[in-house]
C-alpha cells in the first residue's frame, strides 16, 4: 500500500461503501450499499450514519449544494435529499415502478437529474419537487452514471457501449458509440469541458473533447475502472476496481497509479475542494489520498 493513502474504516463488515461525494463544506458522504445506510464524515473526522430501513439500497451520492447531497435508493425507487446530521430533507418517489434510480447529478438551475437502470430513461426533479421521466430512445441500454455541465447532461449506456448527451433539458439524446465491450459506468466533465467515462469492460477511459473527438486511454489489463472525477487541470482521477488502485490521467493521457491494499475494491471516487482524493472501498473503508 502507498504510504500516501490513509484508510478510514466505516460501517460494519460487508456493508460495502460504494458511492462517495465531498461537499464544499468539507464533509465526505458515502453510501453503504449493502447496509441500507448513508454515512457522513465531518471535516474534524467524526463519523455519523443515517439508516434508511430494511430493503433500501443507497447507491450513488452527489452534492446538491455546499452542504447537502442527493442519494439514489435503487431498490426503494426513490431519491433522498440529505442534510447535516445526517437527516432527510426531502424524499422523492420515482413514478415508474421498478425503474431502479441509480446515477444522480444536480444542475445549476436547481433541477436534479437521475438515471433509471431498468426503465431506459432519465428522470428530472424540478425545483418544486415534480418528477418527469424521459425515455432515452433505445431499449435495454441500462443508463448508469450521469454528469452535468451547464445545460448539458452526459450519461453512460452500459449495456450498449455508448454515451448519451442531452442539451437543454428534454431535447433528443445524441449518442457517442464506444468500442464493443466497453461497458461504460462512471462519467464526469473535466475542467476543460471534455467528457470522460470509465470503460470497465475495456480497461480504459474514454475522453470526448469539446470538438467531439473521441480518444481511448488504455489503463492496462485487468484495471476495470469504475468511477471518474475531475481534477483542477483538465485531467481526471479514476478508481481501478480490478487493479486495487487509483489512477490519475492527464488530458493528454499520461497515467500515474496509486496502489491500494489487495481486495480493496474501489468504486466511487471524488476530488475535494482542497484537491485531495477520496474513494469508497467496498472492502469496508474510505481511502484518502492527499
Amino acid at each position: 500500500m502507498s504510504a500516501e493513502v490513509e484508510l478510514i474504516p466505516v460501517g460494519e463488515p460487508g456493508e460495502g461503501p460504494y458511492g462517495i461525494a465531498v461537499t464544499d463544506d468539507g464533509a465526505v458522504w458515502f453510501t453503504l450499499v449493502h447496509g441500507a445506510a448513508v454515512g457522513r464524515r465531518d471535516p474534524d473526522g467524526r463519523l455519523t450514519r443515517l439508516d434508511l430501513g430494511a430493503g433500501a439500497q443507497p447507491s450513488v451520492v452527489a452534492a446538491a449544494n455546499d452542504s447537502d447531497v442527493w442519494v439514489t435508493d435503487t431498490t426503494g425507487g426513490r431519491l433522498l435529499l440529505l442534510g447535516r446530521g445526517p437527516r432527510i430533507l426531502a424524499e422523492v418517489a420515482v413514478p415508474t415502478p421498478g425503474a431502479q434510480p441509480f446515477g444522480v447529478a444536480a444542475v445549476y438551475d436547481g433541477t436534479t437529474w437521475f438515471t433509471e437502470l431498468a426503465a431506459d430513461a432519465l428522470g428530472r426533479i424540478g425545483v418544486l419537487g415534480r418528477v418527469d421521466e424521459f425515455p432515452v430512445g433505445r431499449e435495454d441500454v441500462m443508463p448508469s452514471m450521469i454528469a452535468a455541465s451547464g445545460d448539458s447532461l452526459w450519461f453512460t449506456m452500459n449495456a450498449i457501449d455508448a454515451l448519451g448527451h442531452v442539451r437543454g433539458g428534454d431535447a433528443a439524446v445524441a449518442v457517442t458509440e464506444l468500442p464493443a465491450g466497453s461497458a461504460p459506468v462512471g462519467i464526469t466533465v473535466a475542467e476543460d469541458g471534455a467528457v470522460w467515462a470509465a470503460l470497465i469492460g475495456a480497461d480504459a477511459l474514454s475522453r470526448v473533447g469539446r470538438d467531439g473527438t473521441l480518444t481511448i486511454h488504455p489503463l492496462g489489463s485487468g484495471a476495470k475502472p469504475h468511477a471518474v472525477a475531475p481534477d483542477a487541470r483538465g485531467g481526471v482521477w479514476a478508481s481501478l476496481w480490478g487493479a486495487d488502485a487509483l489512477a490519475h490521467v492527464t488530458a493528454s493521457g499520461e497515467v500515474a497509479r496509486v496502489p491500494l491494499p489487495p481486495a480493496s475494491e474501489p468504486h466511487g471516487i471524488a476530488v475535494a475542494p482542497d484537491g485531495t482524493v477520496w474513494s469508497a472501498l467496498e472492502s469496508g473503508a474510505l481511502a484518502h489520498h492527499p
